[in-house]
């Protein structure tokens, strides 16, 4: 009987087109493409962007978390296409990574739980900012009675997510370890807005800048969220295995004798590992009987691990062969081929 092999169908970024994160991807270009066809300017930015005034004064509850799939259109196409743009690279970036390591399903929730904080923490700055006296009623930072829209409350707790299990990584920008970069791009958003803030309450001359333009506390929201949920997952979803990575150089250090011994020089720090498991897939491959294969890999099984989605393993794939997981895929493809094992 054949059988469809899920590994050889359509694939968009080295995902399966119905991955969370591909689905994702879609869900916010096909609004941005209807928000081009409305303007950007009628029924869906009304009903679905966040206004904390028709939230709280008409309980429109969903505009907390129906926001994070809009975004700006209207006027200038290139600056509504930069806003979609930024989001959706950011998210891919930092999500591709994430999706790996925690699966595609457990993204997705520290993506729309961190799109729904970000929505929250908007809502109450600007019902404070309101209530003090601190942001004035009708400015350009009145963000009570104006409508916020964007994934970036999403995508900054995707961030947060990932400087948790990869601190070290490195960022271009911000140029900075990956445990400090969401932080790092949100006290700056908030650095422009209290200068803005201060200038207008010192001089009335009114400020404004492109990053004033961001909704810091949208940013907050998400990364706090983004966070939790992460943690939540870990504890309650199954352990989440973080990633070991190897540092390509540290400081010289002194032996016992005063000695300066300088490290190695590492070079590709999964050069091990790929080859560790091309090994295996040649001793496994040179094997045809499938009940000696399975003995071999269920000696080596890896513990309190956690895999792709079975579609995503690929012997071929440079991925995989980084992975020191390999051997717990390559049996349970091994197990879904010969189901009688």
């Amino acid at each position: 009987m054949a059988k469809r092999n899920p590994t050889s169908g359509p694939k968009l970024f080295g995902f399966s087109l119905i991955h969370p994160l591909n689905l994702v991807l879609f869900f916010n270009i096909f609004v941005w493409v209807l928000l081009l066809l409305e303007g950007g300017r009628g029924i869906i930015n009304y009903f679905f962007g966040l206004n904390p005034s028709l939230v709280i004064e008409k309980k429109m509850y969903w505009q907390v978390f129906t926001y994070g799939f809009l975004h700006v259109v209207g006027g200038d196409f290139f600056s509504s296409l930069i806003h979609i743009g930024m989001n959706m690279f950011g998210l891919f970036t930092v999500g591709f990574w994430l999706c790996r390591y925690i699966g595609g399903w457990k993204f997705l929730c520290v993506y729309l739980l961190s799109q729904l904080g970000g929505g929250l923490f908007v809502l109450s700055f600007s019902y404070i900012g309101l209530k003090t006296g601190l942001v004035p009623e009708n400015s350009i930072w009145d963000s009570y009675h104006s409508t916020t829209v964007g994934a970036s409350g999403g995508v900054f707790g995707v961030l947060a997510a990932f400087s948790l299990m990869f601190p070290e990584a490195r960022f271009v920008f911000p140029p900075v370890r990956a445990k400090f970069a969401p932080w790092v791009l949100i006290g700056f958003g908030f650095s422009v807005d209290a200068y803005n803030l201060l200038q207008f309450h010192s001089s009335g001359v009114v400020s404004q800048s492109f990053f004033g333009m961001m909704s810091n506390s949208g940013h907050l929201g998400g990364a706090v969220f983004g966070l939790l949920s992460l943690l939540g997952l870990q504890k309650f979803g199954g352990k989440t295995k973080t990633p070991m990575f190897v540092r390509r150089w540290e400081k010289p250090k002194e032996n016992q004798e005063g000695v300066i011994v300088r490290p190695k020089n590492l070079g590709d720090p999964f050069e091990t590992q790929i080859r560790k498991n091309r090994e295996l897939l040649s001793q496994l491959y040179g094997i045809s009987d499938a009940k000696e294969k399975v003995n071999i890999l269920t000696s080596i099984q890896a513990e309190n691990t956690n895999l792709c989605p079975p579609s995503d393993y690929n012997p071929d794939d440079m991925f995989c062969l980084r992975c020191e997981w390999l051997q717990n895929c390559e049996l349970r493809k091994l197990r879904k081929d010969h189901p009688e094992l």
